[in-house]
């Protein structure tokens, strides 16, 4: 390959050889570390654009076979190229480890305005390539939203923050009609198991989840650089490759719209960290929530799914800490912060929340003993109907008072934050 700087690749774990079989023009790369592997596709020389493609399926709208390559870029996610088709310049992005199957329809439903491929190439049903034309504008969302905490400036984070979760909850109204299906705890709780046991973690997080966390056409990862503006102040999504994790750790199931949005919370987490800011990062946060909302299904952004017992957003917020962990050991980076920070905090939410289960205990015995009073008194066992009758309003404040006690999506999940 060419002297591009291969940052994609996880530095710090063996490569081993692979004979697999792999399309004509790429080679597969195997990485292998203590407990981790990886699987990724590169090609063997990206200035060869018609020996690149010769082996791979085309689909959609793609760039004739006569193109000039001007340039070659480096990302975390991948290769790209800039192609100059007879005056017309596209951009390819390769995907080393693929996806998970539904990029074609993720993009197929994405909202009118969104930055998505036009067209691609794959290799036995794995997307290799996708193609998009080329665009001048600089994705900046990111930048401005770092200059304006870092600078106190409340109102522009505000309006960056809400602006960009209601361009999500966009997207999950878009794919509310296409696939969604039952809520899947059993595979999201062993999806944790498995990253914890490859971290050799000392936390165990599991949730039972509530029943309108449905499985939809996620969008996987997705921060605030992934957002695009207008001159009306709109935000849209580019539509990006997933990330390095997703080599190490496959996700083998599908997952809720709350994941999306815990996703770009914990961007939020992110880039507050690297600011030295007087603004309250619950305000941020509450923010983020009321952008989301405002678009986004009710009833998947509802305050049970919200609700930190059954799961939340600090469930997948959690969840996005490990898989930093995983890159950043991949790579031998250093500790990735707030990451190992707020998985550290972890114990103490789940301490509190368990210390709350006293409560929760009171209700269930009050209202077991309201029902076991109205059952005997209508047997004839008992001729007391005002004790029962007294325990019903009780049981309901107790256990509204239990729930009240449940741990604010609107703050973090790292006490130092609070």
């Amino acid at each position: 390959m060419s002297e591009v700087e291969n940052s994609w690749k996880p530095a710090a774990m063996s490569r081993i050889e692979s004979d697999n079989e792999a399309p004509k023009g790429f080679k597969w790369l195997i990485f292998a570390g203590i407990g981790l592997k990886s699987k990724m596709l590169e090609p063997i020389d990206e200035n060869n654009w018609n020996n690149t493609i010769s082996d791979l399926k085309s689909w959609g709208e793609v760039p004739s076979e006569n193109v000039i390559i001007e340039e070659v870029s480096n990302t975390e996610r991948g290769i790209n190229l800039k192609l100059n088709d007879s005056g017309t310049y596209w951009l390819a992005e390769f995907f080393p480890w693929g996806t998970d199957g539904r990029f074609r329809a993720r993009i197929s439903l994405a909202p009118s305005g969104s930055d998505v491929p036009i067209g691609g190439y794959d290799w036995n049903g794995m997307d290799i390539i996708s193609v998009r034309k080329w665009k001048e504008e600089v994705r900046d969302i990111s930048s401005k939203l770092y200059d304006s905490i870092n600078s106190n400036d409340l109102e522009i984070s505000k309006e960056i923050i809400f602006q960009s979760a209601a361009a999500l909850g966009r997207y999950h109204s878009a794919v509310k009609n296409a696939r969604v299906t039952p809520r899947d705890a059993r595979r999201w709780n062993k999806r944790l198991e498995q990253l914890e046991a490859r971290l050799r973690a000392n936390t165990i997080w599991r949730a039972p989840h509530t029943k309108h966390t449905d499985c939809i056409l996620t969008i996987g990862d997705i921060r605030f650089s992934d957002m695009i503006n207008d001159d009306s102040g709109k935000y849209n999504i580019h539509f990006s490759r997933p990330r390095l994790a997703d080599s190490i750790i496959p996700p083998e199931c599908e997952f809720p719209a709350i994941r999306d949005f815990s996703s770009l919370l914990h961007d939020l987490n992110r880039i507050y960290f690297l600011c030295d800011s007087e603004l309250k990062i619950s305000e941020l946060r509450s923010t983020l929530i009321e952008g989301w909302k405002s678009t986004a299904p009710a009833k998947w952004s509802s305050k049970e799914i919200f609700y930190t017992p059954r799961g939340g957003a600090f469930f997948w917020e959690y969840e996005q800490c490990l898989l930093d962990v995983i890159e950043s050991v991949s790579h031998q980076s250093g500790k990735p912060e707030p990451a190992v920070s707020i998985i550290q905090d972890v114990p103490y939410l789940q301490k509190s929340m368990f210390s709350h289960r006293t409560i929760a205990a009171l209700s269930f015995m009050s209202g077991f003993f309201s029902v076991s009073g109205f059952y005997q008194y209508g047997v004839g066992n008992s001729g007391d109907f005002m004790l029962p009758l007294l325990l019903l309003p009780i049981t309901a404040g107790i256990f509204l008072f239990y729930r009240k006690l449940a741990p604010s999506p609107e703050t973090s999940i790292l006490r130092k934050w609070n």
